[in-house]
């Protein structure tokens, strides 16, 4: 054996790189390994969504990525060459917004930074050759770029590597599936001329669709559908003439392509395993679910695969939770992959129609519902995955509060933001960094949210419940709800023992705790359970459900 390493990490793109940053950041040594010398200067995935900035800034600072990239703001559809609707996707409630545009290469960049920062390491010219399980370890063979072989001994194996993964081969996972029979060619280039006044345009034409998206200043990535010849007919790539005769034809008028960066041809394969997991090895990303590119959806599924797997495989080895969170990773995002999948065939099938008549229906539904903000509204909360939810979920416990919330165990919770005692702004998500659940209680000196939070003050843990192995994977706060940050707090003493802070009541409503309640939330900021003070037993019994027994 010449190492040892709480998880190995096969594949070096923004899945691994993300589920690797996380972990080091919960105080889990991981290892990952590419045979790729480098990391690739192409742009490929282009879009990250507001849901993963959300979920990356709980072990980095995600804002990076907007300075980096380019937020997405508006897009604009065309009919025949003629606008008709657009969208304002800076409406969104997150501070992400919607996402950014920003080419792989970077997020790449920008993830592998932060994981060397934070201890981590990736081992280039290194490929998984071959892994057994044993009961309590994966023995891993890696070989290096002379044909060196070394071993690895891990507790966990995760394939992030890709459509043609190695892991999912060696577990002889089925991956069942198959093509949408399109060739798509891809180009980034500069345009000149009349450029869309936009950030992503939708061109429609009885020719086919084509796509632009504006990453850079001047620069642009389009996508165009072609019909493709045969099931067998070799790759090929576009030329700068076929890219602009695409843009002539289709309606982009006035407008010139040059000083291209990458000219390819892709075609889409539409595949997803059942199960995500095989004892102590998981997949995650393309390894486990292709699909179309529409939306944008692949690489931030699987970067919000590896934000679900990360806090659950620490919790794990920190001895503070049993199989079934371990268990619950593939039943939550195969069931997310399953949607993924057959959403984005549907977009594909919708826009790439050759049927005279499918067309001219779509083209109409389209121009009238994306007038109404509310429309605009759900597709920029569903492209930017903030509805993504596991309502589903073993993991989801029971709701006492009285009433009937929108807001259901296993929804993503909104980041919430309050001040502490010494007026400092704080906020929900920094509180979950390092792979930590929240128990927060609204406006209550309840006994018995005092005794589950282990915050009376004699320090009594509450019996069975809360173990020490346990605690550093929690944090209490208790708030109270204000109208205004200018009104001090009134009382001192024990009328104020174990507060952390005020908050706004319209703030605070999104949780629809009422006046006096509590809520569960996730490492990953899901909802666990909620209820009111008057009754904690919905918190017991999630905390039963996941503990160690």
């Amino acid at each position: 054996m010449d190492q040892q390493t709480d998880v190995l990490i096969c594949g070096a793109g923004p899945v691994g790189l993300s589920l690797a940053t996380q972990l080091e950041v919960m105080g889990i040594s991981s290892l990952v390994i590419d045979k790729s010398p480098q990391r690739s200067a192409k742009s490929k995935a282009l879009v990250v969504w507001g849901r993963s900035l959300e979920l990356l800034n709980t072990c980095m600072d995600a804002h990076d990525f907007l300075k980096a990239g380019r937020p997405v703001r508006k897009a604009r559809f065309y009919q025949e060459g003629t606008p008709f609707a657009e969208i304002d996707f800076t409406r969104a409630e997150s501070e992400f917004g919607t996402g950014v545009l920003i080419p792989q290469s970077m997020t790449e960049k920008l993830l592998e930074e932060r994981l060397l920062q934070v201890g981590g390491a990736v081992r280039r010219k290194n490929e998984l050759v071959s892994f057994e399980q044993h009961k309590d370890q994966v023995h891993c063979v890696l070989r290096d770029a002379e044909g060196a072989r070394k071993t690895v001994e891990t507790k966990y194996l995760v394939g992030c590597d890709g459509a043609h993964s190695v892991v999912r081969h060696g577990l002889g996972l089925p991956f069942p599936g198959n093509r949408d029979g399109l060739r798509w060619v891809l180009a980034d280039v500069e345009l000149s001329g009349e450029v869309p006044e936009a950030d992503v345009a939708s061109f429609w034409s009885r020719l086919g669709i084509l796509l632009l998206f504006r990453f850079g200043e001047n620069v642009w990535r389009v996508v165009a559908e072609e019909p493709l010849a045969s099931e067998g007919a070799p790759r090929r790539d576009p030329t700068l003439e076929e890219i602009q005769k695409h843009l002539d034809q289709r309606g982009v008028g006035n407008v010139r392509v040059s000083n291209p960066t990458w000219l390819s041809e892709f075609r889409v394969s539409e595949r997803k395993v059942e199960n995500y997991r095989a004892g102590n090895v998981f997949l995650a990303g393309d390894a486990a679910h292709v699909h179309s590119p529409a939306g944008g959806q692949g690489m931030n599924t699987g970067i919000q695969d590896s934000c679900n797997l990360a806090w659950k495989i620490a919790w794990q080895l920190r001895g503070t939770a049993n199989a079934t969170l371990l268990d619950s990773y593939s039943q939550e995002r195969s069931q997310v992959g399953t949607m993924v999948v057959k959403t984005t065939s549907h977009m594909t099938r919708i826009a790439t129609t050759e049927s005279r008549l499918l067309q001219s229906v779509r083209n109409a539904v389209a121009k009238i519902a994306l007038h109404f903000e509310w429309v605009q509204g759900k597709v920029r909360q569903n492209l930017a995955e903030y509805t993504v939810a596991y309502r589903d979920s073993p993991l989801n416990g029971s709701d006492s509060r009285s009433g009937r919330a929108s807001l259901k165990c296993g929804d993503r919770v909104p980041n919430i933001r309050w001040r502490d005692l010494a007026g400092e702004a704080q906020t929900l998500y920094q509180h979950l960094s390092g792979a930590k659940a929240v128990l927060l209680i609204l406006n209550t000196r309840d006994a018995n949210a005092s005794e589950f939070s282990g915050q009376k003050p004699s320090r009594k843990e509450f019996p069975g419940q809360v173990t020490s192995s346990q605690r550093h994977s929690w944090v209490t706060i208790r708030l109270v709800a204000v109208d205004d940050f200018s009104v001090p707090l009134q009382g001192t003493g024990e009328t104020q023992l174990g507060l952390n802070g005020v908050v706004l009541r319209d703030e605070i409503e999104t949780l629809e705790l009422g006046s006096n309640g509590w809520a569960i939330i996730r490492p990953d900021a899901y909802l666990g359970a909620a209820g009111n003070c008057e009754d904690m037993q919905a918190a017991r019994q999630w905390l039963n459900l996941i503990a160690t027994k």
